[in-house]
C-alpha cells in the first residue's frame, strides 16, 4: 500500500495555492483618470503591493459609478482610492486598513479668494462643482445645501473648465487628480491651499477578504521603507 507524508503533501497544496494566486490576475478599478499623477501613482503601488505577494494586479480607470457597481457584481477584485467612509456604503467590502495615498483638496475659483474650510465656500460661492462620483465630496458639499447649488461634472478637468466659462462659481479637486493639460488651467484662475487631506484606501471584494491583512502588512512595510514618499516624489508637484 502506497502511504504519503502528511508534511510534505501540505507543502505540496501551500505550494500550488500561492502558485493560483500567481497566475491570477487581479482587476483593480480607479476613479483616478489615466493620465493623472494619482493614477500613476495607485499604479506603480499597486504594482509593487502585489508583486511583494506573488500577485500579478493591474489597475483600469473607470467613472467613479461605474467602477462601484462593478466591484458590486464581482467583475472587480478591489477599488484603489476610496475613501474610509466609504466602507460605511458599502459594509460588504474589505477594506486594507493601511491608506496607500494621502492626496490634497483644494478650491479653484476665477478670483482670488481666501477658502480654508468647506464652511468657508459659502462665503465666497453659491454655485461649487466637483467630480462626479466622489463620495467624500459629495457628503461635504451636500451638507451646505441650501446655501450652495451643487453641479458634478465628468472629471476633474471638467471642473475646472465650467469655472472658466462663468457655468459655476468654484471647482472642488483633487490636486493628483489633474491631467498635465489641467495644470494650465490653474494658471487662469486661483487655487486655495488643502482645505482637507483625504486618506485613501484599497477595498476588496468579499471574495478576496484573505487578501485583506496581508496587504495591510505589505503596505505598513512599504510605508516604513519610504516607497509612497518616493512615488509622490516621481508623480506630484506637491505645493
Amino acid at each position: 500500500m502506497l502511504r504519503f507524508s502528511a508534511v510534505p503533501l501540505a507543502t505540496i497544496l501551500l505550494g500550488a495555492s500561492a502558485l493560483a494566486h500567481a497566475q491570477t490576475e487581479l482587476v483593480f478599478g480607479t476613479t483616478h483618470d489615466a493620465n493623472s499623477a494619482s493614477f500613476h501613482y495607485a499604479r506603480d503601488y499597486l504594482r509593487q503591493l502585489c508583486k511583494e505577494n506573488q500577485l500579478r494586479c493591474v489597475l483600469r480607470s473607470y467613472p467613479a459609478r461605474r467602477s462601484e457597481a462593478l466591484l458590486a457584481i464581482g467583475k472587480l477584485d478591489g477599488e484603489v482610492g476610496r475613501v474610509k467612509g466609504y466602507g460605511l456604503k458599502h459594509p460588504d467590502y474589505v477594506r486594507v486598513e493601511e491608506p496607500f495615498n494621502v492626496v490634497q483638496t483644494r478650491i479653484f475659483t476665477r478670483t482670488q479668494f481666501t477658502i480654508s474650510s468647506w464652511q468657508s465656500l459659502t462665503y465666497f460661492a453659491r454655485t461649487v462643482s466637483y467630480k462626479r462620483g466622489i463620495f467624500l465630496y459629495q457628503q461635504r458639499l451636500e451638507e451646505l445645501v441650501p446655501s450652495l447649488q451643487l453641479h458634478d461634472v465628468q472629471s476633474e478637468d471638467a471642473c475646472l473648465q465650467v469655472v472658466l466659462a462663468r457655468r459655476s462659481e468654484a471647482c472642488v479637486f483633487d490636486v493628483g487628480g489633474l491631467t498635465a493639460d489641467a495644470h494650465k488651467l490653474l494658471e487662469q484662475g486661483y487655487t486655495s491651499a488643502s482645505i482637507e487631506d483625504l486618506p485613501l484606501y484599497l477595498y476588496l471584494n468579499r471574495n478576496r477578504a484573505e487578501l485583506a491583512q496581508p496587504l495591510a502588512e505589505t503596505a505598513r512595510r512599504m510605508q516604513a521603507r519610504g516607497i509612497p514618499a518616493q512615488l509622490r516624489r516621481t508623480y506630484y508637484e506637491l505645493k
